[in-house]
């Protein structure tokens, strides 16, 4: 029972006092009442009238009475459905947080999916003792017993139909639903107790009234002896044993260890299970695994080495394995609630603390009763109550209801409810305090007006038309009639909130009766606008009736209202060149574009002969016209004005117009070399220049030599080393060679011996868009196997022309050599303009002599932008 429930409880027992009809007839009448409208989907506290049968005095604790039943049959129902949400395939226990009883649902909802799951692990069914209803629930779907809301402790099973009784008693276990006695009852069970003990207020813990106490015969808790003393069983050990801290468990005494044998100085103490042996020192019987030690006089455990048994550790100090105290150490694994280590020989134990003891099926500490088992030191005047892990002595005779026991001077002390605010005085109602009680006393508002539970005040009452306020602040129905209001012949009847006036002849549909009260008139439904005529329909009265009419250019649809005929629809009701276009009620033919209205025709209109509709050619065709652009132009967006065509933006992604530039002019364009280039005579390709061979360059001195380039030319200056003569030229156009003049040195003239034999100058150009790879430039030497030969290859400087221009380096080229040829190719495209210089290198040595001699070629290479055509 939740605690909105119990307050509706306490409410409806304290009303009962002024009830005056029969109790049992008012509480049965009251709870069908509120159990048939728990089926309705409303609120408990939403009852929407009073209950029949019932005097107007008992209606208020009727409704408290029929709240507390509808809220319990609300909370059943959700349970059951809950229920059997949780059996469906385990399924999830969702629900609207709005409806009652959602706490009950979900309880038992997954209460039974507990169930259901420990059913399906094969796991045995034990209640988990959470408390009603979800220890019964659970029991319900792990058995397979489940109740198909038949009421509270009736169920079925899966494989009969039959109604069968749970026994509450037997499936929960013991002091689980009652603390002494469980009896079980059709449907359900109940609590009793044991003689000398009653009921307490919860129906399941009983508490001691009387001087009659438990015995040993009906109640033994102890592990060996027990004794009846005045204030109920008592436990005690045989001889050699001691009471454990739970005072029912018996525990075997170590007299050797405790100092409480009584041997002589030549006897050794061996303890035994409730006893002990003293031993002659020199004929000491020690147990397997131990021997006697003449220091400490004792068995101690065999050791051959400084290892000890699990439990010991060994003394390097008495060099014997000693007990270790694990309890100390922090080496046990009593970790379970109220549980303490123990220490013993070799090892521990895990006992409970004081005021609880072991359950042996579950193994785990639980609260000891100190009360039942009469344990506690409680006088006749104090009743025991147990707590966890000891007891409290309560007074006795409680205060009694309204009263309130002052714990220092154990006196009754009224409660003032009103005060406390623990009243149950509902809106319109105030509280007055009593001795041991309260007085809930209605609020008496003037005449006119009415608590208000909003605003917990009392204010106006505002009575809609034909109403009007009572004495009590209810709105009242005004008869209308006392004031005749009707013709004289008509008759006034009153009604709810209104009247009506009934005429005393009788009119046919569509007439009334006349100012003579004696005929019957046409009524004019058009004028008094009483007509059903819908929008955009004209009203014509007729006698007795009217009828609704559409307007010229309008008929009735299908859900008669008027809408406009689409005259354009029915055939070809305007001209040739023209064309319809329907309006509300008519149409109207319109020409079509380029076409103007000649009597009842269209006719063309010559659009060219505005000259200012086209820049360049106008078109007139029939209904519009056309406009043209001479060669080299394009129609712009408008289709009126001409723009001039870019040809060589146009054709950029299509090749190329020019080898040069590309130079748009209005209406075509032009083609145009850059320096260093002409243009030939198709107008479009350019031929590079060749500055040398016409004598354009200017290149002097006789080391200068003219090298022409792509659009350009060089001039480099080559000048022979000391030791060296220029040779002629050759054929080849594009290289200067260095001759060494004698090749005879003195032993003794190291720079004359490592000079090369010769060198010489190699000019080449080529675009950056040069086919890759390509062969750059070749070099031999003689033709002999006495030789050997060497090629080295260096950048020796790479100059960008132009900002942004990536210098080259060694990685662009590739040297290929075999034997005495080598091959200097390009590998990677560079970009230009820049100017390079490599060097490469022929080392020659002599197989016999080992002389050893070079022959350098310098190639320049200048690199132009991509080629022109």
């Amino acid at each position: 029972m939740d605690m909105r429930l119990f307050q509706l409880f306490l409410i409806a027992i304290v009303r009962l006092s002024y009830i005056k009809g029969e109790l049992g007839n008012i509480v049965e009448t009251c709870c069908m009442a509120g159990t048939d409208w728990a089926q309705q989907d409303s609120r408990c506290d939403n009852y929407p009238s009073v209950v029949s049968k019932v005097e107007d005095t008992d209606q208020q604790a009727c409704r408290l009475i029929l709240e507390v039943c509808c809220v319990k049959a609300k909370q059943n129902a959700q349970c059951e459905k809950g229920k059997q949400d949780g059996q469906a395939q385990l399924g999830s226990c969702v629900v609207r947080v709005t409806e009652m009883g959602t706490e009950d649902y979900k309880e038992c909802c997954q209460c039974c999916r507990l169930g259901g799951m420990t059913r399906a692990m094969g796991m045995e069914c034990q209640p988990p003792k959470i408390g009603i209803p979800c220890d019964i629930t659970f029991m319900e779907c792990c058995t397979g017993i489940i109740n198909p809301g038949g009421g509270e402790g009736h169920s079925y099973t899966n494989r009969s139909t039959d109604i069968a009784d749970i026994d509450e008693c037997t499936v929960f276990s013991p002091e689980q639903l009652c603390s002494q006695i469980c009896i079980n009852t059709i449907g359900s069970y109940r609590c009793t107790c044991r003689q000398g003990y009653s009921l307490a207020r919860d129906g399941r813990t009983c508490y001691l009234t009387s001087s009659v106490v438990a015995t040993c015969e009906e109640n033994n808790p102890c592990n060996q002896d027990c004794v009846d003393t005045d204030s109920g069983p008592k436990c005690l050990c045989h001889n050699g044993f001691q009471l454990t801290k739970d005072r029912v468990t018996c525990e075997d005494i170590d007299e050797c260890r405790m100092g409480k044998a009584k041997c002589g100085p030549s006897e050794v103490c061996v303890n035994t299970v409730g006893n002990y042996t003293c031993q002659p020192g020199n004929q000491v019987t020690c147990p397997t695994g131990f021997v006697y030690d003449s220091t400490s006089r004792r068995c101690v455990l065999r050791r051959t080495s400084t290892d000890c048994s699990a439990g010991y550790g060994f003394n390097t100090v008495s060099g014997i394995c000693e007990d270790i105290d694990e309890c100390i150490v922090q080496q046990h694994n009593c970790s379970s609630p109220n549980e303490v280590c123990e220490n013993n020989a070799g090892s521990y134990g895990c006992v409970c603390s004081e005021g609880f003891y072991q359950n042996p099926r579950s193994r785990n500490c639980e609260d000891i009763d100190e009360c039942a088992r009469r344990m506690d030191q409680c006088t006749s005047s104090q009743r025991c109550e147990n707590t966890i892990g000891s007891y409290a002595c309560r007074r006795l005779v409680g205060c009694g209801t309204g009263y309130t026991l002052d714990e220092e001077t154990q006196e009754c002390k009224d409660q003032n409810e009103c005060e406390l605010g623990i009243h149950d005085c509902v809106a319109g109602y105030s509280c007055v305090n009593l001795q041991g009680s309260f007085r809930c006393v209605a609020v008496t508002c003037p005449q006119g007006q009415r608590f208000s539970q909003t605003t917990k005040q009392c204010e106006s009452v505002i009575c809609p038309r034909g109403l009007r306020a009572d004495s009590y602040g209810m709105c009242t129905d005004i008869d209308e009639c006392e004031k005749t209001p009707c013709e004289s012949f008509q008759r006034c009847v009153n009604t709810y909130g209104s009247y009506q006036c009934i005429n005393l002849i009788n009119c046919r549909p569509g007439f009334e009766v006349g100012p003579s009260g004696d005929t019957c008139v046409d009524i004019d439904e058009c004028q008094r606008g009483t007509h059903d005529c819908k929008a955009g329909q004209e009203c014509s009265n007729r006698p007795g009736s009217f009828v609704c009419a559409c307007p010229q250019g309008y008929r009735h649809d299908p859900s008669g209202q008027c809408a406009d005929i689409n005259e354009c629809l029915f055939g070809s009701v305007c001209p040739l060149n023209s064309r319809c276009v329907n309006t509300q009620g008519s149409y109207a033919c319109e020409c079509s574009d380029g076409l103007q209205k000649v009597g009842s025709y269209c006719e063309d209109i010559d659009e060219c002969q505005n000259s200012n509709l086209c820049q360049h050619r106008c078109v007139n065709i029939v209904g519009s016209y056309h406009c043209m652009c001479n060669p080299g132009y394009s129609l712009a967006a408008d289709q009126r004005t001409c723009i001039d065509i870019d040809e060589c933006q146009e054709y950029s992604s299509r090749g190329r117009l020019c080898g040069g530039d590309c130079i748009n002019e209005l209406g075509s364009y032009r083609c145009s070399c850059p320096e260093g280039w002409r243009l030939l005579g198709n107008g479009r390709s350019c031929q590079d220049i060749n500055e040398c061979e016409e004598g354009l360059s200017k290149c002097q001195g006789p080391d200068t030599t003219c090298f022409n380039t792509r659009g350009s030319y060089k001039c480099p200056v080559v000048e022979c080393p000391s030791g060296f003569v220029r040779t002629p030229l050759g054929p080849r156009q594009n290289s200067v060679r260095c001759k060494r003049i004698s090749f005879t040195c003195r032993q003794d003239d190291q720079e004359c011996l490592n000079a090369p034999l010769s060198l010489s100058y190699n000019f080449l150009t080529f675009p950056t868009n040069v086919k890759i790879p390509t062969d750059l430039f070749s070099m031999s030497g003689p033709q002999t196997t006495e030789k050997n030969f060497n090629w080295i290859l260096e950048v020796v400087s790479a100059r960008p022309l132009q900002a942004g221009v990536q210098p080259a380096n060694r990685s662009f080229f590739e040297l290929t050599s075999k034997i005495s040829n080598a091959v200097v190719s390009l590998r990677d495209r560079i970009s230009g303009p820049q100017d390079i210089e490599l060097k490469l290198t022929m080392e020659i040595t002599d197989r016999y002599s080992g002389y050893k001699g070079t022959a350098i070629s310098s190639i320049f290479l200048y690199v132009t932008s991509e080629d022109i055509m």
